[in-house]
């Protein structure tokens, strides 16, 4: 009996990390129970004689695919490191290919060792990376589309906008708005409820909204700090956090309304979502100064005279495009 234990060990110790991932004749596997590297072998192992060949043709294909994508991705980085040149150098096109083979090596040998996965460590290390240009991509299509807009006529540059942008904390010295910003993010549903009221929304609806911002921002934090000792409380919280989001959006969407800035929902909402800290602050500052800004400002001393100031912007653009077309 003990010689039937060692041999059913040895057995099972030889086909270890096949036990309970194949069926009796091998022609079935769970890709569930194999590592993330073998998954792909265990899917090519299921067509039986062309399983090696179909391994070798994908193995291939994923190095020219890397190789393509390394060659375009050096092109890209010397076209803006030169200054825009389409045909940049093909010796600096090199220096930027070696350079990003040596930074994902030095992200793998630095991630691997006893216990480390180095894929994993590169894999996590470029999600990080992405993630911020997420969000800065956000921003980058409603800059495209407001320039498109302006550039067909269907926006007026010369019409109101916001005094302070959303990304003016960062960009600017100005301890008056980083005061603000930094308020916010923690007296932020009463600064909804302010502003609402002012814009004309009532009392009873501006309490309303002022009410859930306060219980969604309460329970967002209540819940995040939650989930040290109950296990999933995140999901609640960031549901929460969304429903916040929502509110700043209507006190930006208001705003907008009552001093007809230009803009839309989706762009409200993407501004509540990363910088609500900064969209308050911004909505805050528009009622002290009247929200009102344009392209071509009045000189100093003569905001009473404004409108007739960007009127005259206008109508000196249009005489400038009308003297072109005579000249022609």
């Amino acid at each position: 009996i003990n010689r039937d234990l060692v041999s059913f060990y040895n057995y099972i110790s030889a086909r270890r990390f096949r036990y309970g991932m194949y069926n009796v004749d091998y022609t079935h596997v769970r890709l569930s129970c194999l590592s993330t590297e073998a998954k792909w072998f265990g899917l090519m192992g299921k067509y039986g004689d062309l399983s090696g060949f179909l391994s070798v043709v994908s193995l291939l294909s994923i190095i020219l695919y890397f190789i393509t994508s390394s060659d375009s991705g050096s092109l890209i980085i010397d076209i803006l490191a030169a200054n825009g040149i389409e045909d940049p150098p093909r010796a600096q096109r090199i220096f930027w290919a070696l350079c990003e083979g040596a930074t994902a090596t030095a992200l793998l040998v630095a991630g691997s060792g006893e216990d480390k996965d180095g894929l994993v460590a590169l894999q996590t290390v470029s999600i990080l990376t992405g993630l911020p240009y997420t969000i800065i991509l956000c921003f980058l299509c409603i800059a495209l589309w407001r320039a498109l807009a302006m550039e067909s006529g269907d926006i007026d540059p010369y019409g109101p906008d916001f005094k302070y942008s959303v990304i003016d904390p960062f960009s600017t010295i100005n301890i008056n708005l980083w005061a603000k910003s930094l308020k916010n993010i923690f007296i932020g549903p009463y600064t909804i409820y302010k502003t609402l009221f002012k814009m004309g929304q009532g009392n009873g609806n501006s309490i309303f909204i002022g009410i859930v911002a306060f219980v969604s921002w309460t329970l967002w934090i209540v819940l995040l700090i939650a989930e040290v000792s109950l296990d999933g409380a995140y999901a609640i919280a960031w549901t929460f956090y969304f429903a916040y989001v929502t509110c700043v959006t209507i006190t930006r969407h208001v705003t907008r309304l009552h001093y007809n800035i230009n803009g839309n929902p989706v762009e409200d909402f993407f501004c509540a979502l990363f910088l609500y800290p900064c969209v308050l602050a911004q909505v805050e500052c528009a009622q002290n100064a009247s929200g009102v800004a344009s392209l071509f400002p009045p000189p100093s001393g003569e905001e009473e005279n404004a409108e007739r100031w960007v009127h005259a912007n206008k109508m000196a653009e249009m005489e400038g495009v009308e003297y072109e077309n005579s000249r022609v």
